[in-house]
């Protein structure tokens, strides 16, 4: 062995670093080198990757430049920015250190929600060269951004952070500060008050369709479904009494928020919420119990919702779900069969909840069936059944939705005249608009859109495409189920992502809510391979 310059570390003698096939024998020889270097690796990326996500979960839902006029781009450029700024970081700390540092993971290989994300930019690069609109293809349909740009830094984002040991304290902070302030925003402008001024440019017409610093009612409902559900998750794992005080008052301060949602969007994502979280907390009795508790505090919200509505006139749409549901004997009737399943939990033992997941989930998937059976009988068969109220939601027509039925038939007969290649790798982000400028089915504004995120991957991306996309949240969901019973923290991320994917249906991607909803797809596939911490799961 040649001589070699010493140095000292910690009173010890060591050599200098060797050339790189010799740096692996001195580094196992030497543990603590190994330990010093691995430890600075840790400690940046853990520094970035906090830093990046409390950005992106408190300062992207309340970034604005030119109130609704810009909201767009500002947040498209500002999630470009930070993201590939964080990127680029991590990418120059790893290669700052030697060849044999850097792993932060003991298992090494890519998760199949990252795998996913990376095949659907590599269909819809595909579907981009084959195209007639190749160059839409890379930043994406008009306003939307969703493009080959934005999908490699879903990729990148999912697979950076999924190698990552994420402490959430201080991110989960951040995200429940932004979803307060854009709830308490959102409440003020139903009822009128602008005190930041961000309608005042906008026509009447127009003004009843945006909310908070999100903007469309839409966008405004996607991202109250994902802060309800990370905020419920945070109540029910609440163990110390001020931080179940305050993550109470912050679930009452979000349930305002997604009350005023002008968008059946919100109410499918809280539905499959309520459905989905039992689902989740079936091996913890206190959790469980307490969910219904959760429920009864959103009731109550509505029970008060609907007695300032009385006083207070509104200057926004209303869902049509919430309207009902702020009556005041139907949220007092909800919050009270709450509260006796509450109470009725506090006498079943932990055995028999945990004999209880099974016969659960069996039921929901026949009630879902059944449900699915009884749509499509009462289009068909018995579409003649008087229903009142309820047809407006269970007969499919063009008018349904908001007029997303005839949206819905038009984007079918887009994706079905596409060429066989363009229906397997897609026929771009200008397909749907393009074919709406040459057969307009609206008169006052062209059609970018297909006001459903997988009609949407279906013609811009492809079958293949769309199956990627299922496949990138199905795997984080399923990892996240498969960790619910020993990490608490990833119940409410867990639902999050489910409920967005359900609201997903009659909703669209754009750069408001989606980004939120692939960061946290990264993280709860982080969290899903690693040791859950106490600090994580105890407080706030």
């Amino acid at each position: 062995m040649p001589n070699q310059p010493a140095i000292k570390i910690k009173n010890r003698v060591v050599t200098e670093p060797q050339p790189p096939a010799e740096s692996s024998r001195a580094q196992r020889g030497n543990p603590t080198l190994s330990l010093t270097l691995q430890q600075k690796f840790l400690r940046a990326s853990s520094l970035l990757t906090t830093a990046y996500l409390c950005a992106m979960f408190l300062v992207h839902p309340l970034v604005f430049s030119n109130f609704y006029f810009n909201i767009t781009e500002t947040k498209q450029g500002f999630f470009l920015i930070a993201s590939g700024v964080y990127l680029l970081l991590l990418l120059f700390a790893r290669i700052a250190l030697p060849p044999d540092f850097g792993v932060v993971r003991e298992k090494t290989r890519l998760h199949p929600a990252a795998v996913a994300l990376f095949a659907l930019f590599a269909v819809s690069l595909v579907g981009a060269l084959i195209s007639r609109y190749p160059g839409e293809a890379f930043y994406g349909e008009n306003n939307r951004y969703q493009g080959l740009l934005t999908l490699s830094c879903y990729a990148f984002l999912v697979f950076a952070l999924s190698r990552q040991r994420i402490d959430l304290v201080w991110p989960e902070r951040a995200f429940l500060l932004g979803a307060c302030i854009v709830s308490l925003l959102g409440v003020l402008h139903h009822y009128g008050i602008d005190p930041l001024g961000f309608t005042t440019n906008l026509r009447e017409s127009d003004r009843g369709r945006f909310l908070s610093t999100i903007g469309n009612a839409d966008f405004y409902a996607g991202y109250l479904v994902l802060a309800f559900c990370v905020s419920l998750g945070f109540f029910l794992r609440a163990k110390t009494k001020r931080a179940r005080i305050l993550s109470a008052l912050i679930l009452a301060i979000v349930s305002f928020g997604a009350l005023v949602a002008g968008s059946d969007s919100a109410a499918l994502g809280l539905l499959a919420a309520a459905a989905f979280a039992p689902l989740l907390l079936f091996s913890d009795r206190v959790s469980l119990r307490r969910l219904p508790l959760g429920w009864a505090i959103f009731f109550l919200c509505a029970f008060v919702f609907g007695l300032l509505s009385t006083a207070l006139k509104s200057a926004t749409f209303l869902s049509s779900f919430f309207a009902v549901l702020r009556r005041p004997a139907v949220s007092l009737t909800l919050a009270a069969v709450s509260l006796a399943l509450w109470l009725a939990l506090s006498r079943v033992s932990q055995e028999r909840l945990s004999r209880a997941k099974r016969p659960y989930a069996v039921t929901l998937v026949c009630l879902l069936l059944a449900g699915g059976i009884a749509l499509a009988l009462l289009n068909t068969l018995l579409r003649a059944l008087p229903l009142g109220a309820l047809e407006r939601y269970v007969h499919f027509s063009e008018s349904w939705g908001t007029d997303r039925g005839k949206i819905w038939t038009f984007v079918l007969r887009v994706y079905a005249r596409l060429p066989f290649a363009q229906q397997l790798f897609g026929g771009s982000s200008g397909a749907l608009f393009h074919a709406d400028a040459a057969n307009p089915i609206f008169s006052d504004a062209g059609l970018d859109t297909a006001h459903n995120e997988y009609l949407q991957y279906l013609v811009t991306n492809g079958a293949l495409g769309l199956i990627c996309y299922l496949a990138s949240f199905g795997f984080a969901v399923w990892a996240g189920l498969s960790r619910s019973k020993e990490d608490a923290m990833s119940r409410g991320l867990t639902l999050a992502v489910a409920a967005y994917a359900v609201q997903a249906v009659v909703n669209i991607a754009q750069p408001m809510t989606t980004p939120l909803f692939i960061i946290l797809v990264g993280v709860l596939v982080s969290r899903s391979t690693q040791a859950p911490s106490r600090a994580d799961n105890d407080s706030l």
